[in-house]
């Protein structure tokens, strides 16, 4: 292997780690392991990253997409959370995941992201019903949900991180 393809692959590398922190973080790194695949399949001429294994990380990404979403909405709509909760939620999410990254990296990033969700949803259902109780009830439900949700999206991004680093010609 010679110097420009180790430093290709030492930028895919940190290219990966990148993603999974995104997603950690509740920002979009599953969608960015996506690009950064099909930039590499078109660096290298779609030799090891092929369309198939493009294909495989394509679902994959919706797969933990449509889980995510589906877990947080399933959870909150079992408790009948306003449409404000639940985008508040969203919103509180990525506003603590990142504010929680910036104080404690990783762990800090997971609790930030379920403490954004828990309390946006909180606030946002308690304006709208003024009911304590029922806010309570949503924001747990709201907080089950994200973690569900959020676990199984790393999970997936986990799981798009190895088939890319096992399609990297290594030699």
């Amino acid at each position: 292997m010679d110097i420009s393809q180790f430093a290709i692959h030492s930028l895919m590398l940190i290219l990966l780690i990148t993603g999974f922190f995104l997603t950690v973080v509740s920002l979009p790194g599953n969608f960015f392991l996506f690009i950064i695949a099909l930039l590499y399949g078109c660096y290298e001429g779609f030799q090891q990253f092929n369309l198939t294994m493009l294909a495989t990380l394509f679902g994959m990404l919706v797969f933990g997409e449509v889980v995510e979403f589906a877990a947080g909405v399933v959870s909150a709509r079992k408790e009948k959370a306003s449409k404000r909760a639940m985008l508040a939620a969203i919103i509180g999410a990525v506003l603590g995941g990142v504010t929680g990254t910036a104080i404690l990296p990783v762990i800090g990033s997971v609790l930030g992201a379920s403490l954004g969700a828990f309390l946006a949803s909180y606030v946002a259902e308690y304006t709208k019903q003024t009911d304590l109780a029922k806010a309570g009830r949503v924001a747990k439900s709201v907080l089950v949900g994200h973690v569900v949700g959020m676990l199984i999206k790393i999970a997936v991004g986990v799981g798009m991180i190895i088939v890319m680093g096992s399609h990297l010609p290594w030699h």
